[in-house]
């Protein structure tokens, strides 16, 4: 990855690198772009070869005869666009900020443009339905990202207004060795219990020569083991529901506002897969997770030291030279895919079928089998509700996107530059740029790759092959992020009242239980400690 782009203030160079634009500080006009982009696993190359195509685009040159894109400036420091927002209009020229977590400065006191007309009830550039109809950029955004984006007017919670935008679509999963998953003539697995049983024949095998792996390791991660906490609230979700997800993140229990929200079970029955997975005493995970840098545990799980790797739609690109490396060195590189979240075991206890009904009613849904399997419900529920249920929970994914935010500040000179560059990012055009430019990664908006340049969609890595069959073979629901919530953001609502719980399994002789952490939270937020919360967040009771 680039780290970082120097950019030289108030230095005009003689050639564009973008077309159509020239490379300078000022004058700050109407006319002016200057852009900010986070590097991160993304890269940055997007956003200067999107900018390019923006420039060139016949309608960008009728209304802008005289547009000036500045060289974007990049860089891989996490808080640099909150500097930028918080030094305010006297000191911030930049018109357009690609940036992480910039909920906080939403709101229609805040110095953010409102985003909701100009941008999302606004027409794609160029873009009709079969009828002829334009397409409005909020209809062909991926919906779970809209809502994620919503802002929550905590005095009227119905009201949509929305101030900022996500500019990745992402997935984070488990990425998996499929070479040696068919060495053993294991399938992927669809449940919890599925993985669990994958990973204890895995061990069970190890020091034997299978042929191709012998080390007995499932899982492969780095001593940063922040990525396993993106599947906490997966699980939670799939077994509470999407709306009961939802309502504990804006303190609704049974339709009213009540500290029972944390009594929901979802998050201690995703604690139990952790336990299941992580327990030091099963030896599941590699050692090496709790020595090695992230790169290194990536390499390693490369190299085929492990099975299974957390980690999302970005790790392609990230590890592009390694893997080229690997197969220069070894003369080939066994197969990754990623790998579609595995539903948890508990729903199918809640919805009183059994794990392997759960798995075959998830092989209908993916398009595996041609009709669902015979079954009936013992907790009383209907074919059709089971169905729903299983339908929904393999729907649900989470993703740091919804965490990348961009934004324009309400002051900025080149701030309708800066919306219609936003409103051209949902293009067609604006996918396929950003899909090359990311190695596989893609925006937030409903494009079927394989349907619309299947050239482009072979040329992709399979991990990022599978990732796109995904997202084109359901309607997929992307966790909002806990920061779009004031709950979360000012009345410190979090999960559980211990952090990084999802560390505490894989530790040499743990004591504690998910119940454990079930009960202290219960214990530590009281009715009080709730009602506070709901005051600092702004909530009118």
């Amino acid at each position: 990855m680039k780290k970082l782009i120097c950019v030289a203030l108030g230095v005009t160079l003689s050639v564009a690198a973008l077309a159509g634009c020239t490379y300078q500080r000022s004058p700050d006009t109407e006319s002016t772009l200057e852009v900010y982009a986070f590097d991160a696993g993304y890269g940055v190359d997007w956003v200067g070869e999107m900018l390019d195509l923006f420039a060139d685009q016949d309608w960008v040159k009728e209304k802008y005869p005289n547009l000036n894109i500045l060289q974007p400036i990049t860089n891989d420091v996490s808080n640099f666009a909150e500097s930028k927002l918080n030094a305010g209009e006297r000191s911030n020229t930049i018109d357009l900020i690609f940036g992480t977590n910039l909920f906080d400065y939403a709101g229609p006191n805040g110095d953010l443009l409102d985003l909701t007309e100009s941008v999302y009830n606004s027409p794609v550039p160029g873009e009709t339905d079969e009828s002829g109809k334009p397409v409005l950029w909020i209809d062909k955004a991926i919906g779970s990202y809209n809502e994620s984006n919503r802002y929550i007017d905590t005095t009227n919670l119905s009201s949509e207004s929305y101030y900022t935008v996500s500019w990745a679509a992402g997935m984070n999963s488990f990425v998996y060795n499929e070479t040696i998953l068919n060495s053993f003539g294991l399938d992927v697995p669809n449940t919890t219990d599925d993985l669990e049983e994958v990973c204890a024949t895995i061990k069970a095998n190890e020091g034997k020569d299978n042929g191709k792996y012998n080390e007995g390791y499932s899982f492969v991660q780095s001593r940063e083991a922040d990525y396993w906490s993106y599947l906490f609230p997966v699980w939670w979700a799939q077994y509470e529901g999407v709306s009961r997800y939802l309502d504990f993140w804006n303190g609704i229990d049974n339709d009213i506002y009540s500290v029972n929200i944390f009594r929901q079970q979802g998050r201690v029955k995703s604690l139990e897969v952790y336990e299941d997975l992580l327990a030091y005493s099963k030896g599941y995970l590699s050692l090496s997770s709790f020595l090695d840098e992230f790169m290194m545990a990536q390499t390693s799980f490369l190299q085929g030291h492990g099975v299974f790797h957390v980690n999302g739609d970005w790790f392609a690109k990230e590890m592009e030279q390694t893997m080229s490396d690997i197969i220069s060195e070894e003369g080939g590189i066994d197969s990754f895919k990623t790998m579609r979240m595995p539903v948890v075991s508990a729903l199918g206890v809640k919805l009183g079928i059994e794990d392997s009904t759960l798995s075959d009613i998830i092989d209908y849904l993916d398009g595996d089998t041609a009709s669902l399997p015979d079954f009936e419900s013992t907790a009383g529920y209907t074919d059709d509700a089971v169905v729903a249920a299983v339908r929904e929970a393999r729907t649900i994914v989470h993703s740091i996107g919804p965490n990348h935010t961009a934004v324009i500040p309400a002051y900025a000179n080149g701030k309708d530059v800066a919306v219609d560059f936003l409103r051209f990012m949902a293009t067609d055009i604006a996918q396929e740029s950003y899909i090359r430019s990311t190695g596989g990664a893609s925006l937030p908006f409903n494009y079927d790759l394989k349907e619309k340049n299947i050239e482009l969609y072979n040329e992709l890595h399979p991990l990022q092959q599978s990732r796109h069959d995904y997202f084109n073979a359901y309607e997929i629901y992307t966790l909002p992020s806990d920061r779009a919530f004031p709950l979360a953001r000012y009345g410190g609502i979090k999960a559980f009242v211990t952090e990084h719980y999802y560390t505490t399994f894989s530790a040499n002789g743990n004591q504690k239980t998910p119940g454990d952490y079930y009960d202290e939270t219960i214990s530590a937020w009281t009715s009080n400690k709730f009602n506070n919360a709901l005051s600092n967040s702004g909530i009118v009771r």
